[in-house]
């Protein structure tokens, strides 16, 4: 099987036939890390990313409503990636539900903080009910920290649509 020379069946050498396996194992990772094991689903559209909070002090919702004046961008703290600018901001009653004496759950209203609305626009990707921005899947439900503005805070993705362009 081997040669004197150290060949596999006198043609191939192990330590070429090694590299070739080592070589083939580094693309196959960096291919699947990177996001070419994941097939990505239509075209670039414009789409609205809703994100909600039940529980905001005021003066954060006060920065996201200014954010929504002037248009400024939504960033995903961790990534740093793009979630579009914001387009509307609307405020409600706080929500907040805990336990009474008798343990059974109420919603109650906090001084001093809002409910709130955040919605984005962004051009993305559609994927199964998720959007595709910078390599990152963003789906409903999901929980992001976003910039908004001046105003930081983590939101849960309530809704993703589909808007026509403009």
């Amino acid at each position: 099987m081997l040669d004197k020379k150290g060949r596999l069946f006198g043609k191939v050498s192990l330590i070429d036939l090694f590299a070739v396996i080592i070589i083939a194992a580094v693309i196959a990772v960096v291919y699947f890390n990177v996001g070419g094991g994941r097939p990505i689903v239509g075209a670039e559209q414009y789409v609205l990313i809703t994100f909600f909070n039940p529980v905001l002090h005021d003066f954060t919702v006060d920065a996201a409503e200014e954010a929504a004046e002037r248009g400024l961008p939504v960033i995903d703290d961790a990534n740093g990636v793009f979630l579009g600018n914001v387009v509307e901001v609307v405020r409600g009653d706080s929500i907040s539900v805990m336990p009474n004496v008798h343990g059974i759950e109420t919603v109650s209203h906090m001084p001093g903080h809002s409910s709130v609305y955040i919605t984005s626009r962004v051009n993305g990707r559609l994927s199964d009910g998720a959007v595709v921005l910078g390599g990152n899947i963003y789906a409903v439900g999901s929980e992001v920290i976003i910039w908004a503005g001046s105003a930081k805070t983590m939101l849960h993705i309530s809704e993703i649509m589909e808007i026509a362009e403009d």
